[in-house]
């Protein structure tokens, strides 16, 4: 099935009706290019999977995930676990009309004050990619695929 902005739309319908207001209480990497994080909402569990997979690039809820995680966490995860753990998720949303997802998440930073952090997903084939950003000023923190200026 061709991944395109009005399955995007729907998608992220479902993921809102389910997952906002949701506090994300783990977050894991098990492949270079792919992040779960499990999310308590409503009294419920979710694991949200998000891949940057360049021949299967998704974004789905799982009922049975069982991959093994690295016995030491990447650093992208541990930068993940240091911005956005227990934060809740305060929007999901689509950017324009693309195949672009954008994650909200609310938490407290290293001085207790709340501040906002984005994880911008792309959908793009071989192009996706997993980004983290500050919502304020949409300064990149870090991203599953790094891609030199030179490129972009």
């Amino acid at each position: 099935m061709a991944l395109d902005g009005l399955v995007i739309h729907s998608v992220v319908d479902e993921l809102s009706s389910k997952l906002l207001g949701g506090k994300i209480d783990k977050i894991q990497q098990p492949e270079n290019d792919e992040i779960v994080l499990h999310i308590r909402n409503n009294k419920e569990n979710f694991k949200l999977v998000l891949s940057a997979s360049s021949s299967n690039p998704r974004v789905y809820l799982a009922n049975n995930y069982k991959k093994e995680n690295p016995m030491k966490a990447p650093a992208l995860c541990m930068l993940f676990r240091k911005y956005i753990q227990s934060g809740n998720i305060i929007s999901i949303s689509q950017v324009g009309f693309e195949r672009i997802i954008k994650i909200s998440v609310e938490s407290l930073d290293e001085l207790k004050e709340k501040s906002t952090k984005d994880i911008i997903i792309e959908i793009m084939g071989r192009h996706s990619n997993i980004i983290l950003t500050h919502a304020s000023d949409n300064k990149i923190i870090d991203s599953a695929k790094r891609i030199p200026t030179s490129v972009s």
